[in-house]
């Protein structure tokens, strides 16, 4: 007797969703409305739509620092590491959906490419929905928990290109915001600058606290509020994260170790699997 089983979207974690994603090339959803506090700068195998209903406070991608505030859409590919901070004593709901780039580049026809909102040239991030907008975009993820029955995997094939039509539409008409440009936000800015400038050359804290004029105690300060991280952690993430583009581009391991600033070529092989999950000679066959 055949038992007909409906299509799994939604997972227990944003990693087990990326996994899947991964795994399947195809999508993967996490939703939830738990204040996590101790999320980490992190970057994945695919790309990512993350919709904040409420309870949002910052989000650090790659370069850039954005306040988060209700309705706030975000676009990430994989190879920016990013890093979301909810707000306090506040529910932090939100929507995260993983999407493999193979099933962005399969379901594309000759004039609408659904990857264009991930690979985009202005480094945009960020679209701030209106109440229409953000109720229509939740309505959507929401029927992906749906079982359809009789079609229940095209169903929710066609809901999640409808997701992916509609931030494609909206990337085009919509502006961005990033975190207002205070003393104390410049401070942070400078410093990510000078790491993204210097990534590959030794960095120090007493270095980065000078390109940005204050001191490495008020650097460290400033940086975990307004990005939730570390400097540290941050370099790190930065590091990976080009060394991901290295080894795309068919650069060796050890060309890539040196160039993105490890100069302990097993210390690079052990950072990358830790924050990749594989090491970098398995990725890089991979891609």
């Amino acid at each position: 007797m055949f038992v007909r089983i409906a299509m799994q979207c939604f997972f227990d974690s944003c990693s087990e969703a990326d996994s899947f994603a991964a795994g399947t090339k195809t999508f993967g959803i996490f939703s939830s409305t738990t204040n996590e506090p101790n999320l980490s700068i992190h970057i994945h195998e695919c790309c990512e739509i993350f919709l904040c209903i409420s309870g949002g406070k910052s989000f650090l991608i790659d370069d850039r620092v954005y306040d988060v505030k209700d309705g706030d859409l975000f676009i990430i590919n994989q190879f920016e590491a990013h890093k979301v901070s909810p707000a306090p004593d506040v529910s932090f709901e939100r929507y995260i959906m993983h999407v493999h780039p193979t099933f962005l580049y399969s379901n594309s026809s000759g004039s609408v490419n659904l990857s264009d909102c991930f690979y985009r040239e202005s480094g945009r991030n960020r679209i701030s929905l209106t109440p229409s907008e953000a109720r229509e975009m939740k309505e959507l993820f929401d029927s992906l928990r749906t079982d359809y029955g009789y079609g229940d995997e095209l169903y929710k094939k066609i809901r999640v290109l409808e997701i992916l039509l509609m931030v494609n539409k909206l990337f085009g008409t919509h502006g961005e915001g990033i975190i207002q440009n205070t003393q104390h936000h410049r401070v942070v800015q400078l410093a990510i600058d000078y790491i993204n400038n210097n990534y590959s050359q030794e960095l120090t804290l007493d270095n980065i606290a000078k390109s940005s004029y204050v001191s490495v105690n008020q650097l460290c300060r400033l940086f975990s509020r307004y990005c939730g991280t570390t400097v540290a952690k941050y370099i790190i993430s930065k590091r990976i994260t080009e060394a991901k583009k290295l080894l795309g581009e068919g650069k060796s391991v050890t060309d890539t170790a040196f160039m993105c600033g490890f100069n302990d070529y097993a210390n690079f092989i052990r950072v990358f699997k830790k924050t990749v999950g594989v090491p970098p000679g398995k990725y890089k066959n991979s891609v």
